[in-house]
C-alpha cells in the first residue's frame, strides 16, 4: 500500500517558487479582517431566498454579484486504497459538502454517500427517520444555483484514512461519528501557533481544482487565505511569508490548470481577537499592540512581501522591502 505523501522536495518546493510566472492584470487581491472573529449559522433555504429578493429587486439597479463563501480545507486520502479514497470524500461532503452541494451541485440536496450513511445509522439508533433532512422538490429547486460566486476560506489541509489506528472518539449521534473516519497530519508539514493549521503543500490547487470538477466551475473567490503566530513572534514573520509566497505559487498553479479564480483576500489585515484563543493567535499582516490606548498598528515584514506582490503581479523568492516604512504608491 503506497502512501500519498508528497514529502518529497518539499522544502525546495518552497525555496525556489516559480517566481517567473505573472497573475493576470484583472486578478483581484485584497485582506480581509474582522475586529471579532465570529461567524453565524447556515440555512440553505434563508441563503437562497436572499439571492432571489437580490436578483429580482436590486441587480438590476446596483448590476452586484451575490454569492455564498464556506469554509473548504482539503482532505485527501492517506494511501491510495479504495477504502481511504471513500474516507476522504466521505470527509469532504461532512466537513464541507452539505453546504456545497446543495447550492452548486448539477442534482442538488445534500450529498448522496452521506445521506446514506446518517439514514443507515439514524435506523440502528432506533430513530424513525434519518437525522439527515431531505429536501423536497421545491426546496431543491430553489436552493440549486443560488448563487453568481463561490467564496473559498481556505488555510489547510489534513490527510484521510479508513484505520482504526487514526479515528478518535466522537459523540454519538453527531456529524464526526457518522463521517468514522481517521485524519493524519504528516509531522513535516510546518506548523503556525494554531494547532489545526499546517503549510500543506499545494492545498489551494488540491481543493480548488476538485471543486472546478464538481461543480461545473464556477466563479470562485479565495475568500480567506493566512497564518497564525504567537504574539512574540513580532514584525519579522518569515514563516507568515514562506506560507504566503506558497499559497499564491499554489493559486498560480490553479490559474493554469484553467480554474475559474478571479480573487485572493488575506486573512488578516490586522489582528484580531480568534474565536477561543482570543489574542493569542495573531494573523494579521498589521500587528497591533493590544496594552495601548490607541490600538498601535505597525506592519509586519510580511504587508511589505504582500504589497511588493500585488504591485509587480510576480512572487520575487528573494525580495526584500527596502524600508520598514509603509508608503502608498503613485496611482494607487
Amino acid at each position: 500500500m503506497r502512501l500519498i505523501v508528497l514529502s518529497v522536495l518539499f522544502a525546495s518546493c518552497y525555496a525556489h517558487p516559480k517566481h517567473e510566472r505573472k497573475f493576470p492584470d484583472d486578478f483581484l487581491f485584497g485582506t480581509a479582517t474582522a475586529s471579532y472573529q465570529v461567524e453565524g449559522a447556515w440555512n440553505a433555504d434563508a441563503n437562497a431566498r436572499a439571492y432571489h429578493l437580490y436578483d429580482k429587486e436590486f441587480r438590476p439597479i446596483q448590476n452586484g454579484k451575490c454569492g455564498i463563501t464556506i469554509s473548504v480545507n482539503w482532505f485527501g486520502p492517506l494511501t491510495d486504497s479504495e477504502e481511504d479514497q471513500f474516507a476522504a470524500e466521505i470527509k469532504r461532503q461532512a466537513e464541507w459538502g452539505i453546504y456545497a452541494e446543495p447550492i452548486f451541485s448539477e442534482q442538488g440536496g445534500f450529498p448522496k454517500e452521506l445521506s446514506e450513511i446518517v439514514e443507515r445509522n439514524s435506523k440502528a439508533q432506533g430513530y424513525p427517520r434519518s437525522r439527515m433532512p431531505e429536501f423536497t422538490d421545491e426546496e431543491r429547486d430553489l436552493v440549486r444555483g443560488s448563487f453568481d460566486f463561490f467564496g473559498v476560506n481556505h488555510y489547510t489541509a489534513f490527510l484521510v484514512t479508513a484505520n482504526e489506528e487514526y479515528k478518535e472518539w466522537h459523540p454519538t449521534p453527531s456529524l464526526l461519528a457518522d463521517a468514522d473516519v481517521g485524519d493524519y497530519v504528516p509531522p513535516e508539514w510546518p506548523k503556525s501557533a494554531s494547532k489545526w493549521l499546517k503549510l500543506a503543500p499545494n492545498s489551494i490547487y488540491n481543493v480548488l481544482t476538485h471543486l472546478k470538477s464538481k461543480y461545473n466551475n464556477p466563479i470562485f473567490y479565495i475568500t480567506e487565505n493566512g497564518w497564525s503566530t504567537t504574539p512574540e513572534t513580532g514584525l519579522e514573520d518569515e514563516d507568515r511569508i514562506t506560507y504566503y509566497r506558497a499559497a499564491l505559487n499554489s493559486v498560480l498553479d490553479t490559474l493554469e490548470a484553467g480554474v475559474n479564480l478571479k480573487g485572493y483576500m488575506a486573512w488578516s489585515l490586522i489582528d484580531n481577537f480568534e474565536w477561543m484563543e482570543g489574542y493569542l493567535e495573531r494573523f494579521g499582516l498589521y500587528q497591533v499592540d493590544f496594552e495601548s490606548p490607541e490600538k498601535t498598528r505597525k506592519p509586519r515584514k510580511s504587508a511589505f512581501i504582500y504589497k511588493e506582490i500585488i504591485r509587480s503581479r510576480v512572487i520575487e523568492p528573494n525580495y526584500e522591502p527596502p524600508s520598514r516604512t509603509m508608503w502608498i504608491d503613485e496611482g494607487h
